[in-house]
C-alpha cells in the first residue's frame, strides 16, 4: 500500500505539470529608454491592444537617490502605469490604485527600473486599445 501512494502522487504531478506551465504569465515586451546626450528626460509613444498586447515595459537605468518623474498622457480611462524597482515585481507606484497619471519619487537602488504601461484586465479582455505618450525624467 505504501509504494502505491508515492507512485500515485508522481502520476498526479506529471498530469498537472502542463497546466502549471500554461498558467505562467506571458513575458511583457520591453523597450529600453535612452536619454539623448545631455538630456534628463525622454518621451515615448505607444499603443496597447488587448488582449495580446495589453502591456509594455519601458526600461530606464537610474541610480539610488535620483528622482524619477513619470507622466502618462492618454484619452483612455483603462490605461495605467506602474513603476517597478530593479529585479522586483513589487511596484513603487501603482497607477490603477493611485488613479493619477503622474508619479515622482526618489529611487531606492541602482539598476534598471521598469515603467509598465498596461490596460486594466477588463479592457484587455474586451480587446480595447489605448494610445499613449509616456514622459520619463531622471534627475540627481
Amino acid at each position: 500500500m505504501r509504494s502505491r501512494i508515492p507512485a500515485a502522487l508522481f502520476v498526479v504531478a506529471l498530469l498537472l505539470s502542463p497546466l502549471m506551465t500554461a498558467a505562467q504569465p506571458a513575458a511583457v515586451p520591453s523597450t529600453t529608454v535612452a536619454f539623448k546626450k545631455g538630456a534628463s528626460s525622454a518621451a515615448v509613444q505607444g499603443k496597447l491592444q488587448g488582449p495580446d498586447a495589453a502591456a509594455r515595459d519601458y526600461v530606464v537605468r537610474a541610480g539610488a537617490g535620483q528622482k524619477m518623474t513619470v507622466e502618462m498622457q492618454t484619452k483612455s480611462t483603462s490605461a495605467y502605469f506602474n513603476v517597478l524597482a530593479p529585479g522586483s515585481e513589487e511596484a513603487l507606484y501603482r497607477g490603477e490604485v493611485a488613479g493619477e497619471p503622474r508619479w515622482s519619487g526618489a529611487l531606492p537602488a541602482n539598476g534598471d527600473y521598469r515603467v509598465r504601461v498596461f490596460l486594466n484586465r477588463a479592457a484587455a479582455r474586451q480587446g480595447k486599445s489605448a494610445a499613449y505618450t509616456l514622459k520619463i525624467a531622471v534627475v540627481n
